[in-house]
């Protein structure tokens, strides 16, 4: 999560999602995002597919309903999004208790897998509710300049308020925050240490180095590591998923 676009959350969902399910774990990808730049990625089509159902439709239907995965690879699936999910908060109006939506519908399928990863919207509204309200772990996705960095004390705001409401998500817990497109300069350097003083261990290392490819994966609408398997980049988001899956599964 972070609610500043253009700071490498989609890539982030992507990467760990694939070299998690590379691990041989399970995994389901949920893009909450109208844009659907993770449900292009993933199953390599453009922003104009049409699918039967979306996550939005899955909103709308309730849990009722067998959600719409879409297989993408071995032990890798996905919920699409497409533009439709930018009018969730009116197709939702009449829906009560609508920040345990997206947790509701999760709860029929959460044993199918052993990882489901969120890929959230540029936004702090309704949406990003669901999705710290559905979840058990809560991983920021950040650069280090300033606007991304004013952007994290917003969600830890936002974290907060979720975790300490128990009528929402008292067990939310928060894994860490991956820094993105760093490069070795002054503003960058002066980010990674205030980030450093503020989150200490929860600072995920290594930070994914900038990279054109990585630019150019995102402008593509491919898997990095498709694009650039032995990349820079490439092997910085290995150890970054390696990193997470660790946290993730200790006691």
């Amino acid at each position: 999560m972070n609610n500043k676009g253009g700071c490498g959350k989609t890539t982030t969902v992507c990467a760990v999602g694939e070299h998690w399910a590379l691990l041989g774990k399970k995994i389901l990808l949920i893009d909450l995002d109208s844009q659907a730049s993770l449900t292009s990625i993933v199953t390599d089509t453009d922003g104009d597919q049409e699918w039967d159902r979306t996550i939005e439709n899955a909103f709308i239907d309730g849990p009722d309903v067998p959600l719409p995965i879409v297989h993408v690879k071995e032990n890798l699936d996905i919920i699409p999004a497409d533009l439709e999910l930018s009018d969730f908060n009116d197709s939702t109006a009449s829906q009560k208790m609508r920040e345990w939506m997206l947790a509701d519908l999760l709860a029929t399928v959460k044993d199918q897998y052993d990882f489901i990863l969120i890929d959230c919207p540029p936004a702090l509204g309704l949406i990003a509710y669901n999705a710290l309200v559905a979840a058990d772990w809560l991983v920021i996705v950040t650069n280090a300049e300033g606007t991304s960095y004013r952007g994290v004390k917003m969600i830890m705001k936002l974290y907060n308020d979720v975790r300490s409401n128990v009528r929402l998500n008292p067990n939310l817990s928060f894994l860490g925050v991956v820094v993105t497109r760093f490069e070795k300069n002054n503003i960058s350097n002066k980010y990674w240490e205030l980030l450093k003083d503020a989150f200490k261990i929860y600072l995920i290392e290594p930070p994914i180095r900038k990279s054109t490819k990585l630019v150019q994966a995102a402008s593509f609408q491919t898997s990095i590591f498709e694009l650039d398997p032995k990349g820079r980049a490439t092997e910085d988001y290995v150890e970054v998923a390696e990193e997470l899956i660790k946290r993730a599964l200790l006691p």
